[in-house]
């Protein structure tokens, strides 16, 4: 059985960051690495 880490968090702070990132162009918008460098 894996080991369940707290995976509603993660997703939460993940969706946060993708939503800051709205409107950018291409992959900024949609991939979590680029929109975090873009949003910050």
């Amino acid at each position: 059985m894996p080991r369940a880490k707290n995976a509603v968090a993660t997703r939460k702070r993940r969706k946060k960051i993708l939503n800051h990132a709205k409107g950018y162009w291409g992959a900024r918008s949609r991939l979590y690495r680029t929109a975090k460098n873009a949003v910050e």
